[in-house]
């Protein structure tokens, strides 16, 4: 329970918006939540989206003001893939502050388009739903015998409804938002990570919108990457690859990588970890190179490679980042971009190979200090990669 309380503490003194009733502290505390709390803080629609395991579209098939329930025919896996065809919704029970459910039962019509986003973590479900140019809560408990049943509604959303980041006057039109935020015209960055190191991937997906293109990010700690071929990026997190000098990764998997940059895929790789007789691995490349045991430094060289890589969107020095672990024993096939170790290590480099491009790094991410002093560099990084995408159509 400590380790929750502060796990709490941390996500409430960080400079997010906090959604206090839908997941922080449902998550973190595993309590159930009073479902008369609105959502009290501003929370963007980007915010929804990255909290949500899923977002379904779907049209309202019932709604039976007698019973007090009413079915969502789910039309459409926007993100994640829901194991609902159906949601049915209840809303005969009352229990809080404020009793919304005459006001749903006139609010609900036959027929309306819906948009339901929503967390699954394990036997529970938090959701909000938008129709009508509206935002509601529900909430499902799945029961042990009996499994999942219907979805219990809450009550309207108070802040949500006015706020301008989140406010919606038109569920058809906030659809076709999402579908450019999550459909095909969206960056789709599939994110390889570590259950060991988990302060990576907060910042990285802060970075919702590069060059008016959408981020779209798949987490997943499957190295078999079943969905590598559906993504644009692939982002390899701090010592997913090689972790207390045990390489991860099979013959399979490192062909797959291969081939998904020959193909026209870019691949991040932002750490790794190496011992000095047992350097990481490195059959996910074409080339040959040779992971080194280094010391924690700050410092680094840009070479004449660099282009932008330290200018845009911010400008980064010598001293401004955290690395760890390096490289080195490369060839010509590698355009090195910055270097540590007075030039004889690889803190950054570029290699093309068939349509795509590699980007290693040997940035430090393993706690969540390293990783904030690293978030410039995490974004520079990112826009060179969709840039790199855009110049490559």
């Amino acid at each position: 329970m400590q380790k929750q309380l502060q796990i709490l503490k941390n996500k409430l003194n960080s400079s997010i918006p906090i959604v206090l009733s839908f997941f922080v502290v449902c998550v973190c505390l595993g309590i159930q939540v009073n479902p008369s709390a609105y959502i009290a803080k501003r929370y963007t629609v980007p915010q929804i989206v990255k909290e949500s395991s899923n977002i379904v579209f779907g049209k309202i098939t019932v709604v039976n003001n007698s019973r007090k329930t009413a079915d969502i025919k789910v039309e459409k896996n926007v993100k994640g893939r829901s194991e609902f065809d159906v949601i049915k919704i209840r809303y005969d029970v009352y229990k809080g502050e404020a009793d919304h459910r005459a006001e749903l039962a006139r609010f609900l019509k036959q027929g309306e388009r819906i948009i339901v986003c929503y967390l699954q973590e394990g036997g529970r479900i938090d959701a909000l739903a938008h129709t009508r140019g509206k935002w509601f809560q529900l909430q499902l408990t799945k029961d042990r015998e009996r499994g999942w049943g219907r979805w219990r509604f809450t009550h309207f959303e108070k802040y949500l409804n006015q706020d301008k980041v989140s406010k919606r006057d038109s569920t058809s039109q906030f659809m076709k938002e999402l579908e450019n935020m999550l459909g095909d015209s969206a960056i789709k960055l599939l994110f390889l990570k570590t259950d060991d190191y988990d302060d990576e991937i907060p910042i990285i997906t802060e970075f919702n919108k590069v060059s008016n293109r959408w981020i779209s990010y798949n987490p997943s700690e499957d190295r078999n990457l079943p969905d590598i071929n559906k993504s644009d990026i692939l982002w390899i997190g701090f010592r997913s690859i090689g972790k207390n000098g045990r390489y991860r990764l099979n013959s399979n998997q490192e062909k797959r990588i291969r081939d998904f940059v020959k193909n026209g895929g870019v691949v991040i790789v932002s750490g790794q970890d190496s011992d000095p007789n047992r350097p990481c691995g490195t059959g996910w490349l074409p080339h040959p190179l040779k992971g080194v045991e280094s010391d924690h430094r700050n410092d680094f060289k840009p070479t004449s490679k660099a282009g932008n890589l330290f200018k845009a969107p911010h400008k980064i020095s010598s001293g401004q980042l955290s690395l760890d672990d390096s490289w080195n024993g490369w060839n010509d096939k590698f355009e090195v971009m910055a270097t540590s170790n007075s030039g004889k290590q690889i803190a950054i480099a570029k290699l093309r190979h068939g349509k795509g491009m590699y980007l290693i790094t040997s940035l430090h991410n393993g706690k969540k200090e390293n990783v904030s002093k690293n978030r410039r560099m995490l974004e520079n990084i990112l826009h060179f990669a969709v840039d790199f995408l855009e110049k490559s159509k």
